[in-house]
């Protein structure tokens, strides 16, 4: 675990980023003078007066504002960054210098401006298989399509193994492993001031989630990560999906159930010897419908195989 004192201080954070007084003033003068986008693709929703959240196409985006600066939770596309910024800058006023980016895991729509955000000051904070899986090319046989490596702009640098906590604005978030979950990299933020937890792509909120298994997921990892910030939360924990509207407690935990009946449903037929085609083809989820999307019951279905060390051809 490591853990993370952030000062108030101008000169710790020029000493984190190796930037000049110079460079500094002038970066904080463009962050601030930041002009809307000619057409806005995200929209914002306020959680409290030092939390928000950014929608739109990709992951959703939890952004912490307060006197000692910025704390972004993912970063969607780089085609989303100048708007981000934009974003920053109106919700955070002249304390709009950004302190980290905390990656919840290392997908495009979650990673995209990791470039662009550096550039502006921020430091990227990641669990450690972010980093290793970034720098490195893998076949993604649920996509069909080899996982080219990142250039090194992208990736953290800063990493962690088991959680990190950041301490800012007067508040804790704590960066927690999930370990084989969406993926194996997978990270929930847990922010104790407000009450609230961004869940990164552990959950896809009311649709069929996409389990990564050849970035290291897996079903089991994705029910043990709700139960982790299930642990954490009370009725009144604003939950953060990676993927679909802010829901609560309740909403958490009817997702978890919707996770382990995708399981149970696999298990038991795989369980009795039939192939994942028979079991594609008896539609065992077929009362589940209104969960499809980006995942298709097929998808999810394999996905629930594979998790249990089955093979696809």
């Amino acid at each position: 675990m490591m853990r993370f004192l952030l000062l108030s201080s101008t000169a710790l954070l020029m000493a984190c980023t190796a930037q000049s007084p110079a460079d500094a003033h002038d970066q904080h003068v463009e962050s601030t003078d930041i002009k809307a986008p000619a057409e806005l693709q995200l929209t914002v929703e306020t959680i409290s007066d030092n939390l928000h959240v950014l929608f739109g196409a990709g992951g959703n985006i939890g952004v912490s504002t307060g006197p000692d600066g910025v704390v972004l939770i993912d970063d969607k596309f780089a085609r989303n960054a100048e708007e981000i910024l934009y974003h920053v800058s109106t919700l955070a006023g002249a304390n709009d210098d950004l302190l980290f980016v905390i990656n919840t895991h290392l997908h495009g729509d979650h990673t995209g401006s990791n470039p662009k955000m550096k550039d502006d000051g921020a430091l990227i904070m990641a669990h450690e298989n972010v980093r290793a899986r970034m720098g490195t090319s893998y076949m993604n046989v649920a996509r069909g399509s080899m996982m080219e490596a990142k250039d090194a702009s992208f990736w953290p640098v800063v990493t962690f193994t088991d959680q990190a906590s950041l301490h800012f604005n007067g508040v804790t978030a704590r960066a927690i492993h999930t370990p084989s979950g969406h993926t194996d990299g997978d990270s929930i933020v847990h922010f104790e001031e407000p009450n609230a937890i961004h869940m990164g792509d552990n959950l896809f909120l009311g649709m069929f989630p996409f389990v990564d298994v050849d970035s290291g997921g897996s079903m089991q990892g994705m029910i043990a990560a709700h139960d982790k910030a299930l642990s954490l939360a009370d009725a009144d924990t604003v939950i953060i999906p990676g993927h679909g509207p802010i829901t609560d407690k309740a909403g958490l935990e009817a997702a978890r159930a919707d996770l382990q009946t995708i399981f149970d449903r696999v298990r038991v037929r795989k369980e009795a010897g039939e192939s994942l085609e028979a079991i594609i083809a008896a539609a065992p989820l077929a009362d589940m419908a209104e969960l499809d999307g980006f995942i298709k019951q097929d998808g999810i279905i394999t996905a629930a195989w594979r998790s249990m060390g089955g093979t696809i051809k």
